[in-house]
């Protein structure tokens, strides 16, 4: 070894004596920076002046190599018999638009530093991506508000617009509501909305179903009478999410106006000011029933869940009410009946003093949350050359979301949302 030579030497094992030896620095510039420490399992990753940190095992996990991510499937295909749970990087290199992470097994990953910048463990990043990507974030609102916040759509324009189609699927995911008018008078017009979106739901009433007169019916829903303030189907499990009516026909004589009420501003309400009518809400299961035949089919329908439920993180996530379609067996305890009908009791009475009320037009289709908000409609009258019509249709949110996803793609141009 020549002089030169050890003199570098020297300086190398001075240089890493006064470093932790833990600590392994790549600089790319004065801000941009990587840090990764080798007895413990998080990198720290410098994109523009924000440190956001990776653990190991969940960079290791989502490896975007073909080996490891099926690129057009977009799904992981890592071989997880194999996988290693306390893989530690052994290089890191940064640049301006990627990272590459060389692990202790040989196995070479990048990724792109947006993408991982949009899948930051930090509050804010998390928020951004629930908000925009996964659900946009729900306004709730009283009935006196009601025209402020109801958006009107074109039929037109969302059939042959995406950007229509994309405004009104996300004012509908926000407020629980909106309208489309001038829709063609034919009972198939619905089916054409409903395509732009997805599939829907098939239930025991079919597809489709008629709303209008008929005496001698199987659902309350078919009279002219003052139908109550109510969500459909509750008695299944996975409930319609959206329901669509068309009106094809309005009745000319007094009444026949909507009634629509949004439940999460009410359970809100409830919870603020009547505590503990809450929680016997949230509490105690309803067993809600149908039982009947509709064109030949025979059903008996039953599920159990209380008036409101609320998710692991104690957000309201479905609300379940209908007075016809409540069931006679109470499972609460004895002692809770009367205090759990005083509940159920403010809780109608509060969706009613909350409720906006409207008519629809023919060539509108009024599109509501049906796991959010109640509606009901007042007693009218027919007349021979007047008889009320609607067209009526459920889809899933799970569709609708995947729709809303799929056109914010299309517009954003960010490839690092999947």
């Amino acid at each position: 070894m020549t002089a030169s030579q050890r003199l570098l030497s020297v300086r190398h094992l001075i240089k890493q004596l006064l470093l932790p030896k833990y600590v392994r620095t790549y600089y790319e510039g004065r801000t941009e920076n990587v840090t990764f420490r080798e007895n413990e399992d998080i990198l720290d990753l410098n994109i523009h002046g924000e440190i956001l940190k990776f653990p190991y095992v969940w960079l290791r996990d989502n490896c975007q190599c073909a080996e490891c991510f099926h690129p057009t499937a977009k799904s992981r295909v890592v071989d997880w018999a194999k996988f290693n749970l306390d893989s530690k990087p052994k290089d890191v290199i940064k640049d301006e638009n990627s990272l590459q992470v060389t692990w202790d097994d040989g196995h070479e990953s990048r990724y792109k530093i947006n993408w991982l910048k949009l899948r930051s463990f930090t509050d804010k990043h998390r928020k951004n991506y629930n908000d925009t990507i996964f659900k946009p974030t729900k306004k709730t609102w009283h009935g006196n508000n009601f025209q402020k916040i109801l958006s009107k759509h074109e039929f037109s324009g969302i059939i042959n617009d995406d950007k229509q189609l994309f405004k009104w699927i996300h004012d509908l995911s926000v407020y629980g509501v909106a309208l489309i008018k001038n829709t063609p008078n034919k009972e198939t017009a619905l089916d054409s909305v409903v395509q732009k979106i997805g599939f829907p739901k098939k239930t025991h009433y079919g597809t489709n179903f008629i709303v209008q007169n008929v005496p001698n019916t199987s659902n309350v829903a078919y009279l002219n009478s003052n139908l109550q303030i109510h969500v459909d189907l509750p008695y299944y499990e996975y409930c319609p999410g959206v329901n669509m009516l068309h009106c094809l026909v309005q009745t000319s004589s007094r009444g026949g106006e909507n009634l629509l009420s949004d439940g999460h501003y009410t359970a809100e309400y409830i919870k603020t000011y009547h505590p503990e009518q809450f929680k016997l809400l949230t509490d105690i299961d309803v067993e809600w029933s149908d039982i009947g035949t509709e064109q030949g089919n025979e059903f008996f329908k039953l599920h159990r869940a209380p008036v409101i439920c609320l998710d692991k993180h104690g957000q309201i996530e479905r609300i379940n009410f209908s007075i016809p379609q409540r069931g006679s067996h109470f499972l609460g305890p004895i002692e809770v009946v009367k205090p759990w009908y005083k509940a159920h009791s403010l809780f109608f009475k509060l969706n009613m003093d909350f409720a906006a009320k409207f008519k629809t037009d023919a060539g509108d289709i009024l599109v509501f949350d049906n796991i959010r908000l109640l509606h009901g409609r007042n007693q009218y009258e027919d007349k021979p050359n007047n008889v009320r019509k609607l067209i009526g249709a459920y889809v899933d949110w799970d569709e609708i979301y995947s729709r809303l996803r799929c056109l914010q793609l299309k517009y954003n141009h960010n490839d690092e949302l999947v």
